[in-house]
């Protein structure tokens, strides 16, 4: 170790500490040899990285990997230097008499609330510029890896920090030369020789080395892996080095980071892949297209329903990967019941292809203990020998269930919203960054998405290109002005004359590629339209009528509210029960009803979308009468098929949606004689009030509600798919015929729907971290969407609406204490029935009674309010709220939804 002053002082930075044992005074891990654990613990990781990423972060400093390595494995390292400080070594009583008497001073009453972070950045900077570093570049990096905390510094907290806690230069100056010191033992431990040619850092850069540094210190601050040295180990650093390095390894072993290596090691034929069955025009297509392109790209795959978009976007990833090094998958859902649909064809898929190396696959969302697949491979990895995975096998490590942690995983399936965060100014956003880099990203049913939620998809897209990431878009339907924005992003123009429907569109930096794509014949059919008038009871005589002979119908409803008014309306019947749960009601003349939404506990939800599967999916008991009343929830992924669909009218994309679950798959007999959609809101001389009683207008744009009304008012039917591009394009360009009785009203429509648009388009670009202002740490950071007890203002909003809460229903009996923690099981049993509110007046009185106190210290059970009901059920704060186990969450006063 080099000594550039006293021995005193050389010594001296031995007994500088890192980490204290908690509950023990007397032991201390010192400083050097912790940040020489955590670039031994970098040096691991990237080297079971592929040599993409090894490649783009030596692209950070402009050098060949071989003359950067050193130069990362010291500034990962150094990611602690700023705890040489007597504000940070008073922390620890003890350490003070020690550095006294090696010569470090210490302050009087010195102010220990102290952003190491930032003393890293000011100190970190000044020693490498001694090193020749364009200032830009280095204080660049030294914000990159002392934000390794969570959150960057504000311009202010950097210019205002006293370092050493005085402005005696006596004080100050022993501390810099122990600075200083530490920096050049990193040196003679790593020997970097080559100055970095980058005179900056962009965004990427940025959160490249940042969200490592944090990766890389998370590991090595682990105590059971990484055991606390002696002051006398620091006498060796090349042999310290040497033996941690070893133990990173073990731990990585341990957590499941395994070798990134692509699943195919030379091509394989789509057919290949899936040998059960034949590639469909659609799959064959995005086949070749990942054999042409010349880089990470985008491909935006549009088609309808039962199209094997799910199978392409898989063989995509294998392909990418391959040729690539992409190192791995993240596959991004609109909602946790499609994302619990992907999970299990995607653990399918993975198996399938009996891999020569271990995987590890995690679900993404709120209510992963309620999914039986990866709760599965949760245990399983529990009970491996010392956590290890076995060759060939899929498991899901404990370690990356942490929410921060899960999108590091190298396989991964879940919502938008996991996807979306790290875009967002929440702590270590920079981390879930550096988990989605240089992957392949799936997000499926994007015609989901609203203008806030579509418009931070569209900056995410920025940055997944930006870290050499490829991605797949699945959707069947789309509006134009979507595939515009995407051409405009990659500074490319879509074709004058675009590609019919279905099509896959081919982006990567400034080109734009259209293939049309031939749709499955056998697929083709023409769907007979019939209107309704919205009002329930004619909506319940219909369906009873329509399936007197036999067949399974859905009726799809705009709003929670009318799912259940209409469920009344059915006569009483026998309970229908799943696993000794009610699920629906059999009537007595042998109709089957059935009821589905969100507004259910999250294990009685589970219940009815498992037991939806069942009865009305691919393999399901097709004989009798059976009838399920729904809401969104059966409107994206969920594999259904319906002799019958009634649905309440909604934007033209969204009823071709659904009417892709009219005879989806293919049956030797239907009892119904064609595919028939009933849309309810479509009869009469004009279209119905959006507001009071429908409330329609609160779920959906009431312009785009008034030109589909009047698409389709003089239709008896449409084909599928031939039909979906036009419909969708006349509704969204304005092509579609007014009637002049109709102007004023759509007129006044379309300016509160165009204001509305552009405020949350405007909201959204205010949110992100874009990819060209991502510099301005002054907007960092907010806390995450379910940080308990916090403005809404204060908080990153991956979705628009109204302010929401998640409840626990909690009964009579429970034994509730509000002072007391749960113990684990009793926490997971209550977790296990939340659901989410955001009826105004309700959530508004649960956050004026709070988080229960034993709850805040519950990692389950923290985000979420007891609400405590009656005998009948009925919310003891107010009776008009009632949890009916057949109905669900109920609202007896007739408020909007």
């Amino acid at each position: 170790m080099t000594t550039t002053s006293s021995f005193g002082l050389a010594k001296g930075i031995w007994y500088l500490w890192a980490k204290t044992r908690s509950g023990d005074e007397d032991v201390c891990h010192p400083l050097l040899l912790h940040m020489l654990d955590v670039g031994a613990c970098a040096d691991a990781i990237l080297a079971r990285e592929p040599e993409s990423t090894r490649n783009r972060l030596a692209f950070i400093l402009g050098l060949s990997w071989e003359d950067a390595r050193p130069w990362l494995l010291l500034l990962i390292a150094a990611h602690d230097l700023g705890k040489a400080s007597p504000r940070f070594q008073a922390k620890w009583e003890k350490a003070g008499k020690t550095l006294e008497e090696l010569g470090l001073p210490m302050p009087p009453n010195v102010d220990t609330r102290f952003p190491h972070g930032i003393a890293t950045l000011r100190a970190l900077s000044s020693l490498l510029m001694e090193r020749d570093w364009p200032e830009d570049l280095a204080d660049q990096v030294a914000d990159a890896v002392g934000c390794h905390h969570g959150e960057r510094a504000a311009p202010s907290e950097r210019e205002n920090l006293i370092l050493d806690g005085s402005r005696e230069t006596k004080i100050q100056e022993p501390w810099r030369q122990a600075r200083r010191q530490l920096f050049e033992a990193l040196l003679d431990t790593f020997k970097p020789s080559v100055v970095p040619k980058r005179s900056r850092l962009d965004g990427p850069d940025f959160m490249l080395l940042a969200g490592l540094t944090s990766f890389a210190d998370w590991i090595g601050s682990n105590e059971a892996w990484f055991r606390f040295g002696t002051p006398e180990d620091c006498e060796d650093t090349s042999a310290w080095w040497t033996l941690r390095r070893q133990v990173a390894e073990r731990a990585l072993d341990e957590l499941g980071w395994c070798l990134r290596s692509p699943l195919l090691d030379e091509p394989k034929a789509f057919s290949e892949v899936f040998s059960q069955f034949s590639p469909r025009p659609l799959q064959q297509a995005v086949a070749q297209a990942v054999q042409e392109v010349s880089g990470p790209c985008i491909l935006l795959v549009e088609a309808p329903m039962g199209e094997g978009k799910t199978e392409a976007a898989f063989y995509a990833h294998l392909e990418l990967q391959r040729r690539f090094g992409h190192r791995g998958l993240y596959v991004a859902l609109p909602t946790k019941a499609t994302g619990n649909a992907m999970f299990h064809r995607t653990e399918i898929f993975l198996k399938d292809l009996g891999p020569s190396r271990p995987l590890d696959l995690q679900l993404l969302h709120g209510a992963t203990q309620l999914n039986v697949s990866f709760q599965a491979l949760r245990i399983k990895n529990i009970h491996a020998d010392h956590g290890r995975i076995q060759e060939g096998e899929v498991r899901a490590s404990e370690w990356f269930t942490h929410k921060k942690r899960a999108l590091l995983s190298e396989y991964g399936v879940g919502t938008i919203d996991q996807a979306l965060l790290p875009i967002l100014p929440v702590r270590h956003q920079f981390v879930r960054l550096w988990g989605l880099a240089n992957r392949v990203v799936v997000f499926d049913e994007i015609h989901a998405y609203d203008i806030y939620t579509g418009t931070l998809l569209i900056h995410l897209l920025d940055w997944l290109l930006a870290l050499g990431s490829s991605v797949v878009l699945l959707s069947a339907t789309l509006p134009p002005r979507f595939r515009r924005e995407l051409a405009r992003r990659v500074g490319g123009e879509l074709p004058e004359t675009e590609a019919n429907y279905p099509r896959l569109t081919v982006f990567q930096p400034g080109a734009v590629e259209q293939i049309p794509i031939a749709a499955d014949p056998s697929r083709r059919r023409s769907i007979h339209l019939e209107a309704l008038a919205p009002e329930l009871p004619q909506i319940q005589a219909e369906l009873t009528t329509r399936i007197a002979g036999g067949g399974l119908a859905l009726a799809l409803l705009n709003t929670v509210q009318r799912a259940q008014d209409l469920y009344r309306l059915f006569p009483q019947g026998e309970p229908i029960l799943c696993n000794g749960t009610p699920v629906g009601k059999r009537l007595p003349d042998g109709l089957e009803v059935y009821l589905f939404h969100a507004r259910f506990p999250a294990d009685l939800r589970q219940v009815r979308e498992d037991h939806a599967l069942k009865q009305f999916g691919p393999a399901g008991r097709r004989e009798g009468r059976k009838l399920l009343l729904a809401t969104q929830v059966a409107e994206q992924s969920l594999d259904l098929d319906f002799d019958l669909i009634l649905t309440d009218l909604a934007p033209v994309d969204l009823l071709l949606q659904r009417a892709g679950r009219l005879w989806r798959h293919e049956r030797d007999d239907r009892p119904i004689p064609e595919p028939c959609l009933l849309v309810a809101g479509l009869a009469g001389d004009k279209p119905p009030a959006f507001g009071s009683p429908l409330w329609w207008g609160e779920v959906y744009r009431e312009d785009l509600l008034l030109r589909t009304w009047c698409l389709l008012k003089e239709r008896v039917a449409f084909q599928l798919p031939d039909e979906i591009d036009t419909l969708v394009q006349a509704v969204y360009e304005n092509e579609v015929a007014i009637p002049a009785s109709l102007e004023t009203r759509l007129e006044k429509a379309e300016e509160k729907g165009e204001g509305l648009s552009f405020a949350h388009r405007t909201m959204a670009n205010q949110a992100v971290i874009e990819l060209g202002n991502w510099d301005d740490s002054s907007r960092f950071t907010k806390d995450d969407e379910d940080e308990p007890g916090r403005h809404p203002s204060l908080m990153a909003q991956t979705r628009l609406g109204e302010p929401s809460v998640v409840v626990v229903p909690l009964r009579p009996g429970d034994g509730f204490d509000p002072k007391a923690e749960p113990d684990t099981m009793l926490a997971r049993a209550w977790s296990l029935r939340s659901l989410s509110l955001s009826r105004k007046g309700i959530v508004q009185k649960l956050v004026d009674l709070g988080v229960p106190e034993g709850w805040r210290q519950s990692p389950l059970l923290r985000t979420t309010h007891p609400m405590h009901l009656d005998g009948e059920g009925r919310w003891i704060e107010n009776p008009t709220v009632r949890l009916d186990r057949e109905l669900g969450l109920c609202f007896e006063s007739k408020e909007a939804e």
